[in-house]
């Protein structure tokens, strides 16, 4: 692999990553600078000959020993942690030169952060997650409150109104916070439910942060948001689990047939996302936890009846481009339309219907995805859907429909 730039120029640049993290692999070394994983090992003894004191942990990565810095610049906490909202906020923006050279200041920054401060910096990255929306500014005091006890594991009392006007007391753990809608949304350990929670800010009327702290809680934000997406039909009156079905069976959910729909109408929750490097899987997963959370089933007005439509519309292209989805119900109208919801009008078509059938918690759905991009289908990129009715009830043995919209003879 040939060395990407002046070793000089390398070299500094790699003391610099080095102070920007609390440890840092030789795998990302070489990734950054595009070099070989036997050039970063000379650099870093280069480096240490130099006099740069450098902590190896063997089969983890390296370290600058604490207290070795570039110009003391010194941030307080909660403006590392803004730094840390500003670069998830600015990396969504189209540009691409603009990202990288934010990308690029961030680090010389994050090299001046004391090493708790990097670990916080670190671990409140992993938590924050922005999507775009076009709907109205709303507004919040809390953000950067809450940033801190995230990253500092502490208790929190809060008074939440949601959204059908009920007020009640919560002692919380924050857990992760993300955008939707325009609006910031914290997932928190809500004690008085004794589950996960999602409150969107600008409905938070007190907020106080309790000296005590809870024990860190060992799932990830994508296995959260994972999760969510696995059982999200899981209902109340879940029915008992089916009999085995055979291979026949399942050979049988998946053939083909070529289908007419008719045009409808549909409410709902909506984001425009992408395949690319997982997004859709992340932020498919958060719009299926604010859909359960928030009740927006429920909410939906005129709708014909509760079954659940995922439709995939607006695409740039095929599958591997940016696309809009929507996740709600078929209504009869669209004149009343809930706050922080869309309405759309699906023109129907001809479509190739398939199914297939078994335990959403082993991730039915995205298989079915997978095998419908490998299959030569002459698809014409209007809108396709999922379909979640009475027979995706039980998420252990659920049938679920596929929807590919196609070219007409």
């Amino acid at each position: 692999m040939a060395e990407g730039k002046p070793r000089l120029a390398r070299l500094a640049a790699i003391t610099t990553q080095l102070q920007s993290k609390r440890l840092v692999t030789a795998r990302e070394i070489a990734d950054r600078h595009q070099v070989s994983i036997r050039t970063v090992y000379r650099d870093i003894r280069t480096l240490e000959e130099s006099g740069v004191p450098i902590v190896t942990e063997e089969g983890k990565g390296y370290s600058i020993l604490d207290g070795y810095t570039l110009p003391p610049v010194m941030f307080s906490e909660a403006e590392a942690l803004a730094l840390v909202t500003a670069e998830h906020l600015l990396l969504t923006n189209k540009d691409g030169s603009l990202r990288e050279q934010y990308s690029n200041a961030l680090t010389k920054i994050k090299a001046t952060l004391r090493a708790n401060q990097k670990e916080k910096t670190e671990f409140l990255a992993d938590r924050i997650q922005v999507r775009s929306n076009h709907r109205e500014d709303k507004t919040s005091s809390y953000l950067i409150q809450l940033q801190s006890t995230i990253a500092d594991f502490s208790l929190v009392d809060l008074t939440y109104q949601s959204l059908q006007g009920e007020r009640t007391k919560r002692l919380i753990e924050p857990f992760a916070l993300y955008t939707t809608q325009q609006n910031w949304v914290l997932v928190a350990y809500c004690r008085m439910r004794q589950d996960f929670r999602a409150f969107r800010l600008d409905r938070i009327e007190y907020l106080q942060v309790q000296n005590a702290q809870f024990e860190p809680h060992t799932i990830s934000l994508e296995e959260y948001l994972e999760s969510c997406r696995k059982k999200s039909l899981i209902t109340p009156d879940i029915p008992l689990t089916q009999a085995g079905h055979t291979f026949a069976a399942n050979q049988k959910l998946n053939d083909m047939q070529q289908v007419k729909v008719a045009p409808f109408q549909m409410i709902g929750l909506a984001i425009r996302t992408s395949n690319a490097d997982g997004q859709a899987a992340r932020e498919i997963g958060a719009l299926w936890n604010e859909f359960l959370s928030t009740n927006v089933l429920a909410r939906i007005p005129n709708r014909t009846d509760d079954t659940v439509y995922s439709l995939y519309t607006d695409y740039e292209g095929d599958h591997t481009q940016p696309y809009t989805v929507v996740l709600g119900c078929q209504v009869t109208q669209t004149d009343e339309i809930p706050e922080g919801m869309v309405a759309r009008s699906f023109g129907g078509g001809e479509y190739v219907k398939m199914s297939t059938r078994g335990d959403l918690q082993e991730g039915i759905v995205v298989q079915q995805w997978q095998k419908i991009w490998a299959m030569d289908l002459n698809r014409a990129y209007t809108a396709d859907f999922e379909v979640f009715g009475a027979k995706a009830r039980d998420p252990q043995d659920a049938e679920v429909d596929f929807y590919i919209s196609i070219q007409e003879n």
